[in-house]
C-alpha cells in the first residue's frame, strides 16, 4: 500500500509539471533520484497556472487580456484566466475567440469561484451551465495550460460529464400522416443531429424517428457518422412503435436489446444497451442505458430483456431516458416495472414538453433519471419545437440533459500509474 502511494503522488506530481522541455526533463531526472525537485528548476517565461487544492492560483510573469465581456470573477493576477459568464451553448474556445484571443484550458466550477469541479477541453460547451472556468491567451503567446490531470480528491477519480439528447419527434412526422408533410422525417432527421452534435451529446435516444411503424431510422443516415445505433422495434398487429440508443464513438455497446413494454393496443418500444463509458465510473463495471417510450399505463413487458442484457448492472448503474408519458413523480413506478433494482433519484427536467400545438395537448413527460449513487443532475434545456413548417404534429419539445457521474478513483490511479516513466517506477 506504501509503494501505490508513492507511485500515485509521484505519478500526480510529475502531472503537475509547468516549465519548458528542458524543465520537464530535470523535473523527470530530479523524481527518479529523490522523489523531489529542488527549488531552481528553471521557470517558464509566462503565467504559471497550478491547481492548488483545486483552487486556480498564478504567478504572472506574462501577458494580460484586457476587454474580456461577461466575466463574473477574476481567476489570475494577468487577467487571461476568469470565470466566465452566459457560456449556456459556448465553449472556452468560443469565448475566447470572440476577443481575438486563444483558449488554452477550461474547467466547471465548483460554486460560482475559482474553484475547480473538473477539467474540460476547449472546445466542450458549457450548454449545461451559465458560467465556465476559462485561461485564454494574446495571439503570439503560448502559455502552458493546468495539468491535463485534476487534482482527484483521496479515494475519488474524476467524474464522468455524461450529456444526453432525447426526442420524441412522434409518428405522424415519420409517416407524413395527419397533415406532416411529406418531406418532414428527411428534416426532422437531420435536425435531430445537429442539436444532437450541438449538446456535445454522447448518448442520444430516438422516439418515433422510424422508416416504418416499428422500424427504428438510422440515425447515422442523418448525421451521426460513427455511432453506434442500438434498436428497440415493437411490431403490433398492424402498427407498432419504435425507439433507438446511439452511443458517440469512445462509448462500447457490450449487448443490447429493446422491444414491446405491453401486448395490448397501448404498447409502446423500448431500447436498452450495457456498455462500457469512455472512462470509469465508480461502482459500475458497465452502464445499463434505456431509451423509453413508456405506455400511458402500466408496464407489463420488457423487465426480462433488461435483465438479460444487462445483469447487476441494472441495480444501481442505470441511466434512462425519453417519453416517459408522466410527470417525474411517476418515474419510479414504471422504473420498477421495466428496471428494477434501486429507485432513480428525481428525474429531469420536469417541466412541460409536449405536444405540438400546445394549444391541443398538454404533458410533461421527457426525463432523464438513474440510480447510480453519487450521481448528480447538472443541467438541462427543453428546446424550442423544431420546423413547425413540416406541420410536426404532436411533436414533442428535445431535451439536452447532462449528469455528473462519480469517478472510479481505484481505477484512474491504476491508469495514471501505467503513464509513470519508468525512472519513477524504478
Amino acid at each position: 500500500m506504501a509503494s501505490m502511494q508513492k507511485l500515485t503522488a509521484a505519478a500526480l506530481h510529475l502531472s503537475l509539471v509547468l516549465a519548458s522541455p528542458g524543465a520537464a526533463a530535470a523535473e523527470e531526472t530530479c523524481l527518479a533520484a529523490s522523489g523531489r525537485c529542488a527549488d531552481d528548476a528553471p521557470a517558464s517565461r509566462e503565467s504559471l497556472l497550478l491547481q492548488v487544492g483545486g483552487r486556480l492560483e498564478t504567478a504572472s510573469k506574462g501577458s494580460s487580456c484586457p476587454n474580456l465581456p461577461d466575466v463574473e470573477r477574476q481567476c489570475s493576477s494577468d487577467g487571461c484566466t476568469v470565470l466566465a459568464d452566459r457560456m449556456q451553448g459556448r465553449s472556452c474556445a468560443d469565448y475566447c475567440s470572440a476577443s481575438g484571443y486563444t483558449c488554452v484550458a477550461a474547467w466547471e466550477e465548483v460554486r460560482e469561484d475559482c474553484n475547480v469541479k473538473f477539467a474540460l477541453t476547449c472546445d466542450e460547451s458549457g450548454i449545461q451551465t451559465s458560467d465556465l472556468l476559462c485561461q485564454c491567451a494574446p495571439p503570439g503567446v503560448h502559455p502552458l495550460p493546468q495539468p491535463s490531470l485534476p487534482s482527484p480528491g483521496p479515494g475519488t477519480g474524476e467524474p464522468l460529464h455524461l450529456s444526453t439528447f432525447f426526442w420524441n419527434v412522434h409518428w405522424e412526422c415519420s409517416m407524413a400522416a395527419r397533415g406532416a408533410s411529406r418531406s418532414c422525417k428527411r428534416h426532422i432527421g437531420r435536425r435531430f443531429a445537429e442539436l444532437a452534435k450541438e449538446s456535445k451529446a454522447q448518448i442520444v435516444a430516438s422516439v418515433e424517428l422510424s422508416d416504418t411503424s416499428s422500424q427504428p431510422a438510422s440515425l447515422e443516415h442523418f448525421g451521426l457518422t460513427g455511432w453506434t445505433q442500438v434498436n428497440g422495434p415493437c411490431a403490433s398487429g398492424d402498427g407498432g412503435d419504435a425507439a433507438a440508443l446511439a452511443f458517440a464513438p469512445d462509448w462500447v455497446v457490450q449487448q443490447s436489446g429493446g422491444g414491446c413494454l405491453r401486448h395490448d393496443w397501448d404498447t409502446r418500444a423500448f431500447a436498452v444497451a450495457r456498455v462500457a463509458p469512455p472512462r470509469p465510473v465508480e461502482g459500475c463495471a458497465s452502464l445499463c442505458v434505456v431509451a423509453i417510450h413508456a405506455p400511458h399505463s402500466s408496464i407489463t413487458r420488457g423487465h426480462d430483456v433488461v435483465k438479460s442484457v444487462c445483469g447487476d448492472a441494472r441495480e444501481r448503474c442505470t441511466v434512462a431516458m425519453g417519453d416517459w408519458n408522466v410527470p417525474g413523480h411517476g418515474v419510479g413506478k414504471l422504473w420498477a416495472q421495466l428496471i428494477g433494482g434501486s429507485s432513480p433519484s428525481k428525474p429531469q427536467p420536469d417541466e412541460r414538453s409536449c405536444c405540438y400545438p400546445e394549444s391541443h395537448h398538454y404533458g410533461v413527460f421527457d426525463h432523464l433519471a438513474t440510480n447510480i449513487v453519487g450521481a448528480r443532475h447538472s443541467g438541462h434545456i427543453v428546446h424550442p419545437y423544431q420546423l413547425l413548417e413540416e406541420n410536426p404534429v404532436k411533436q414533442h419539445r428535445a431535451v439536452s440533459a447532462s449528469l455528473l457521474l462519480p469517478g472510479d478513483g481505484d481505477l484512474a490511479a491504476k491508469a495514471l500509474i501505467a503513464k509513470v516513466p519508468r525512472a519513477i517506477k524504478e
